[in-house]
């Protein structure tokens, strides 16, 4: 985490210092914005290198360009610098805002903000349809807001023209406009409600991703007499990364369990076969990785049965084991699941992995902080908002480290049904 402040600290400063330099202000403007943000990106692939630490980068340059208190004649636009941090988010829709400028500059139109207005304002629905990873997407939607915000009145007169030229009368008497004090305002209740939800982030990972404690129907932790661990891996399979994994696990003769979500399983029916193959056993995470706590009985009870089924079809296994996304529950879905026959198995020890951190950060969090019977949550696959596409290659670089790591403290690895055996709990499951 570490490198995330930092990061986050050298990007404000860039975005705030550099506005103040004053050949930049008068003379540099657009030149010195890109330049800015490749360097802000540069400085994420340095420190972490992942698509967590790039968006980390651009909120940074963001906040420092629009909160940092420097006087100014006019309010500063943040379009080179996002088209800077994008050359490295999504080169391919770099290329695609240089098309784009191009083939508007032939049309006879050389004004470059208003080139950029509306590429950024579309930029969300492009990120989403190429796939990008949802870090990008919620930057995105944050440049698309700050971008709508500082070109209202631009906008809004554009679609006035618009309907009267088309003959809409019911809008040509009607003005909505938002004074500068307001966008202000607006701008500033955006800026903390992204404070508000980091920290929200922030309990999620203190309060959910390491636990609540020991409740007498879940399974969080095993025995602290004996020097064993469990790995479990979440959101699989993926057909990047879950191989990978094996391979590793493989080669350290180490058995973990894997918690599966039901549409990853039919879509890579074959990953889950290789994960079963290998001796490893496999629990049941929901079919499409929803959130059990807004879910009515019926609806918690399709996404168990509905991820068995797509297991028990793929492998010929029909697990008894269970853990709720994000580890999230109520007293419903504790009685829908066991009214099933399942166990539900939570963690002691978060990786962490779904911040991206980088590799010798995740090694240093579990070496330092791994105790007896400790149960080790791993993602395989997952994202911040989606069930899938995160980038989990950090984690994969880290786990032989940390399996080699745990050998030389002494710990032997077992399975979660291993560790219930081991805690005189066999006869829950």
């Amino acid at each position: 985490m570490k490198s995330f402040y930092l990061l986050l600290i050298f990007s404000f400063l860039g975005g705030a210092l550099i506005a103040c330099i004053p050949p930049y202000r008068r003379l540099l403007h657009f030149p010195a914005d890109i330049l800015k943000g490749v360097l802000a990106a540069s400085a994420a692939h340095f420190l972490v290198g992942t698509p967590v630490s790039l968006t980390t980068a651009g909120f940074g340059l963001m906040a420092g360009n629009y909160l940092f208190p420097y006087p100014r004649r006019s309010e500063k636009k943040m379009y080179g610098a996002i088209a800077g941090l994008l050359l490295f988010m999504a080169p391919d829709l770099f290329l695609l805002l240089l098309l784009w400028a191009f083939i508007i500059y032939l049309s006879g139109h050389n004004i470059v903000e208003d080139i950029l207005m509306w590429f950024y304002l579309i930029l969300p629905y492009l990120m989403v349809i190429t796939g990008k990873s949802d870090a990008y997407i919620i930057f995105s939607a944050f440049v698309f807001s700050t971008t709508l915000m500082g070109n209202f009145e631009k906008l809004e007169n554009g679609f006035r023209s618009l309907t009267e030229k088309a003959g809409w009368s019911f809008y040509s008497n009607y003005k909505l406009s938002l004074s500068p004090l307001w966008r202000r305002r607006i701008r500033w209740s955006g800026c903390l409600l992204f404070v508000f939800l980091m920290v929200m982030g922030f309990l999620l990972n203190r309060y959910v991703y390491r636990g609540f404690g020991m409740q007498v129907d879940l399974f969080r932790k095993g025995p602290e007499q004996v020097k064993i661990i469990a790995l479990t891996f979440d959101d699989g399979p993926n057909p990047r990364f879950t191989p990978q994994i094996l391979e590793i696990l493989a080669e350290e003769q180490v058995e973990a369990t894997f918690f599966m979500v039901g549409k990853h399983v039919d879509k890579y029916p074959h990953i889950a076969r290789m994960v079963a193959k290998a001796g490893h056993e496999i629990g049941n995470h929901t079919y499409s990785h929803a959130n059990l706590l807004q879910a009515s009985p019926q609806r918690i009870t399709k996404e168990i049965e509905q991820a068995e089924e797509a297991i028990f079809n793929a492998t010929g296994i029909r697990p008894y084991l269970f853990r709720p996304p994000r580890g999230l529950y109520n007293t419903t879905v504790m009685d829908e699941s066991r009214a099933r026959g399942y166990t539900i198995v939570l963690w002691s020890l978060s990786s962490k992995d779904w911040l991206e951190l980088r590799d010798v950060d995740i090694i240093n969090g579990i070496l330092s902080n791994a105790g007896n019977g400790d149960i080790i949550l791993f993602h395989d696959s997952g994202n911040l908002i989606r069930s899938q596409g995160g980038e989990r290659l950090t984690m994969v670089r880290s786990l032989k480290p940390i399996i080699q790591g745990l050998k030389e403290q002494g710990y032997d690895f077992v399975t979660i049904t291993e560790m219930l055996v081991i805690s005189g709990l066999s006869g829950d499951i």
